[in-house]
């Protein structure tokens, strides 16, 4: 259904479309105009960085038809079958030099009237996208055309609709660029805090007020605590699984957004408990992987097993399992140089327990963990925040797109708008 005011149309009715040219290497210099190049595009950025190439000056007037400037949009063409790698869409910054436009990467002019903001908005909706990786291509690479991008089906309201929805959604959109600058500022924070705390270069104040002072001692993981490894129970047997007793994977470590396990994907019962390698951790232990993904960790909440795939670590009395989380997580590359493998790479047990770090007394330790822990809090707090404008913002741009939620003119009033949300 078609909203009132509203018209069916294609993408061909709101803007022209340019493709790249194929420039050769070798015209290519050490500076001189930039070539956006496919590489250059990626998740909807636009980085010049990545393996930047440059073309002669005197091409801005050879190749006037590809020169794209500050404020054109630009989208991807080419990426892998059944993956979302490509119709990636941006526009050029304001404060980037005119580039040439290379094989492969398409530049989108807006028709008279049309917004530009509105257009790009348009290009990254879920309808869009759903239809463009949906067009046959070949068994592993898929080329968009720019005749298959100007037959995309679309809605087209009215050109003053089309500039309040685009102001609408690049309030999102400002907002989430916010949100990602501070949360990565508060992880290179946190890196550096690292690198200064868990070497001791930074020293913390105790709770006298008095800075902490004495040397730190090399220490085993073997010293730390007591070390035991997982299992797997009969995976045929439907009597060992589905209980109530947790059991950990790798995988479930590796989507973690946080240093804690609340809950597992899988869980087994008693009786594959009983009848298995799997020993029963209790909570504040520190389950390390030691397959495939080597050093990635996680702390129990809970009472918790864990497969094959890593070696546990149940704290003694005078070591703070946080602050052992965080000397882990800094220096993993000391685990990984350890491990060896050609299918995956795997850590035994030996050279886990060997594997030492140069560690405080407890009471540093804790102040340090709670340091970092503090650190952490915000970049989840920020990540939470993240993913929350994301979901509004995708929501609202399919409610604004398809015409569900109007923006409402006043003919008298000018520029004023009023929004039926």
């Amino acid at each position: 259904m078609v909203p009132e005011g509203w018209k069916k149309g294609k993408l061909n009715e709101l803007a022209d479309t340019v493709m790249g040219y194929a420039f050769k290497s070798s015209d290519f210099t050490y500076d001189g105009v930039p070539l956006l190049r496919m590489g250059n595009l990626y998740q909807n950025t636009l980085d010049l960085t990545r393996n930047p190439v440059y073309l002669p000056e005197t091409f801005k007037d050879e190749f006037k038809r590809f020169l794209v400037q500050p404020g054109d949009l630009v989208m991807s063409m080419t990426g892998t079958m059944g993956k979302r790698d490509y119709g990636f869409t941006v526009v050029v910054p304001n404060d980037y030099p005119q580039l040439l436009l290379n094989q492969r990467v398409m530049k989108l002019i807006p028709k008279n009237g049309v917004s530009s903001n509105y257009l790009l908005s348009l290009l990254r909706s879920e309808a869009i996208l759903s239809r463009m990786y949906s067009f046959p291509g070949g068994t592993k690479q898929a080329n968009l055309s720019a005749k298959q991008v100007q037959e995309l089906p679309a809605l087209i309201p009215p050109a003053p609709e089309q500039m309040k929805i685009a102001q609408i959604l690049s309030t999102w959109d400002k907002a989430i660029t916010t949100t990602e600058q501070l949360l990565a500022n508060s992880q290179q924070q946190k890196k550096a805090l690292m690198q200064q705390l868990l070497t001791g270069k930074k020293r913390l104040l105790a709770e006298n007020g008095v800075r902490f002072s004495g040397g730190w001692k090399d220490t085993a993981l073997s010293e730390m605590g007591r070390i035991v490894s997982g299992g797997t129970p009969d995976t045929k047997n439907e009597d060992y699984w589905g209980g109530s007793v947790s059991w950990l994977t790798p995988t479930d470590v590796t989507a973690l957004k946080s240093r804690y396990v609340e809950a597992t994907s899988r869980t087994i019962t008693e009786k594959g408990l009983k009848k298995s390698s799997a020993t029963l951790l209790p909570p504040r232990s520190l389950m390390v992987c030691t397959r495939a993904t080597v050093g990635a960790a996680a702390i129990s909440t809970s009472e918790i097993t864990t497969n094959q795939g890593f070696k546990n670590l149940i704290p003694s009395k005078q070591f703070d399992v946080e602050f052992i989380y965080y000397l882990v997580a800094h220096f993993n590359k000391k685990l990984t140089r350890k491990a060896s493998g050609s299918t995956f790479l795997e850590l035994s047990k030996r050279d886990f327990e060997k594997t030492s770090f140069n560690c405080p007394s407890l009471h540093e330790q804790k102040k340090i963990s709670k340091t970092l822990s503090s650190a952490d809090d915000e970049i989840e707090m920020l990540d939470t925040k993240l993913e929350r404008l994301n979901r509004e913002k995708k929501a609202l741009m399919q409610q604004l797109l398809t015409g569900k939620r109007r923006v409402k003119f006043d003919d008298n009033a000018g520029d004023k708008t009023s929004y039926s949300f």
